[in-house]
């Protein structure tokens, strides 16, 4: 009997964009749903870090909403000058709990194939945006995408 080819293994993520410059992909095995918001459903909380937009209310739950674009070093998503009718948040499951990120866009869902994954190096997790960036890999046309890493966001907000 011929051999088999071995199976590879693929894993889906959805896209987002913390800012124009920086499209980032995050796995949906973290994703617990896309979140449409109105600015008026956020509730802001004073004394919090600055990266903290405040909480809002989801399905009984309150839920902390994080501005991943100041997060990364970009200027704040709900600045002077930005304005959306309504927010997209991507809201992940944080172990028992959960956190929502604000972001520019949702974008689509992606399919990587494992072996196409790089983890990265944490020599190279000093700058802004690689301290939150877990691996990089390739898509289907070759273009690189950073892989976001919601371990490292915690730990980063629990020593904020």
């Amino acid at each position: 009997m011929p051999k088999q080819p071995a199976l590879s293994s693929s894993i889906q993520f959805i896209s987002i964009e913390v800012s124009n410059n920086l499209p980032l992909i995050l796995s949906t095995r973290e994703l617990d749903e896309v979140i449409t918001l109105d600015q008026k459903t956020i509730l802001q909380i004073p004394g919090m870090p600055t990266v903290v937009v405040g909480v809002f209310q989801s399905d009984g739950e309150i839920i902390w909403l994080i501005d991943m674009g100041f997060l990364m070093g970009f200027n704040p998503l709900l600045s002077t000058g930005y304005y959306q009718q309504k927010l997209r948040a991507v809201k992940v499951k944080v172990g028992d709990s959960y956190l929502a990120l604000l972001v520019q866009k949702v974008g689509n869902l992606i399919n990587i194939e494992s072996q196409n994954i790089t983890v990265a190096k944490s020599a190279k997790r000093d700058a802004l945006v690689k301290r939150f960036i877990k691996g990089t890999c390739r898509n289907s046309v070759g273009a690189k995408m950073m892989i976001l890493d919601i371990e490292a966001i915690i730990k980063y907000l629990e020593l904020s």
